[in-house]
């Protein structure tokens, strides 16, 4: 038992490890000598048409700064559709949006969901290239002519961008830094590599043409990129292309992000489950396993190495169980310092991991159990 219960705690140990530092240190080594495919400059009769698709509810706060974020980038307007997807909003959004005129547009859709109202935009669409975004983001000024140049190839179906999230204060904020640090390095070398599946549905891009529905109870983000990729086409990340936005920095908010992201994205990965087979498609099996699957398991993997902790304790072997209550014990102190407003380097991070760890834990166990989210609050 005892040798059994060490086997269980190296083992859960080393796969938290590889999916948090190791699996970035093989991408870097698997990545030399590799660099990203430059995209000449291109004349604005030669980029391909836009539609600029902001799918929003209740946003009359927002919506005129964004429209002038929007409508300010350097990009031929002859060649710019801006399609509003208003979902069901009930305040001024939709009077806001129909004071613009051409190249602005409306549609209505009846509070369907995110998702929802996307399927009933994306018809409507007059670009060859369709942008996502929302009423939050805000793009660098040269935003859309960056993504419209990478499709100039053929073979591009879907953009990600480099999407910066504003920094605030507290412990939880502070890890969510880290953690996209860290996502955003992994995006740009699977895109090296020719194996990255995964976007930001806040600042993303596909190609028209290759659009599938989107089921209601999945988001743009997860099910666009791995359908791209079914289709034959890469999913490109482009780090010349910047947006901005921010994320929740409380720790309600960060737990809720966690729930919903996992619980969506894990439901829509298994509906394309066909990409995490090796045997058919070993380059984006590896990394959807590495990046998505096995870090939502991860709070599994934290749990049997508290579990073997405790029983190698009973049996007179102290050592992982006083590692585990020196890990918690941080996560302890991290907890409370935020709540005190600060943030104390290294166990602020340890709070921030096992908060992240107990959304990933909350929405795996509701996929689980088959119930999903098609509408949510901010």
């Amino acid at each position: 038992m005892t040798n059994l219960m060490i086997g269980l705690f190296l083992v859960s140990a080393a796969l938290l490890y590889y999916v948090y530092h190791g699996y970035g240190l093989v991408l870097r080594l698997l990545a030399l000598g590799r660099a990203d495919r430059p995209i000449p400059a291109i004349p604005d009769s030669a980029l391909p048409t836009v539609t600029l698709l902001l799918t929003v509810h209740n946003e009359e706060r927002n919506i005129a700064r964004r429209l002038a974020n929007i409508l300010a980038q350097d990009f031929p307007r002859d060649r710019l559709d801006v399609l509003v997807a208003s979902d069901g909003s009930t305040d001024r959004t939709d009077a806001l949006v129909e004071a613009y005129g051409a190249p602005v547009r409306l549609i209505r859709a009846d509070r369907l969901g995110k998702s929802g109202a996307q399927n009933l935009a994306v018809p409507e669409a007059r670009g060859e290239v369709v942008v996502l975004t929302d009423a939050d983001a805000e793009f660098a000024p040269d935003f859309l002519r960056r993504v419209a140049e990478a499709f100039t190839d053929p073979a591009v179906g879907c953009v990600t961008t480099e999407l910066h999230m504003a920094q605030l204060s507290g412990a939880v904020a502070q890890g969510q830094g880290y953690y996209w640090s860290y996502e955003l390095k992994i995006r740009a070398l699977e895109s090296r590599l020719g194996i990255l599946a995964v976007a930001s549905g806040q600042a993303m891009a596909f190609r028209r043409s290759a659009f599938v529905p989107l089921p209601r109870d999945v988001g743009d983000d997860c099910m666009i990129p791995l359908d791209a990729a079914l289709q034959g086409f890469r999913v490109v990340h482009l780090t010349s292309a910047r947006a901005w936005d921010s994320m929740a920095g409380e720790a309600s908010g960060e737990f809720r992000a966690r729930v919903r992201m996992t619980l969506r994205n894990w439901i829509g990965t298994w509906r394309r489950g066909g990409l995490l087979n090796p045997l058919k498609h070993p380059g984006y099996a590896w990394a959807l396993w590495s990046h998505k699957l096995l870090r939502w398991l991860g709070p599994l993997f934290l749990i049997a190495m508290t579990i073997s902790a405790v029983v190698l304790a009973v049996e007179g072997t102290w050592v992982p169980a006083a590692l585990m209550a020196l890990f918690y014990g941080a996560g302890l102190v991290g907890w409370w310092a935020d709540r005190g407003g600060r943030s104390l380097p290294g166990v602020g991070t340890v709070y921030s991991f096992l908060l992240a760890n107990l959304g990933f834990l909350v929405g795996l166990t509701k996929a689980l159990a088959g119930q999903s989210i098609v509408q949510y609050r901010k």
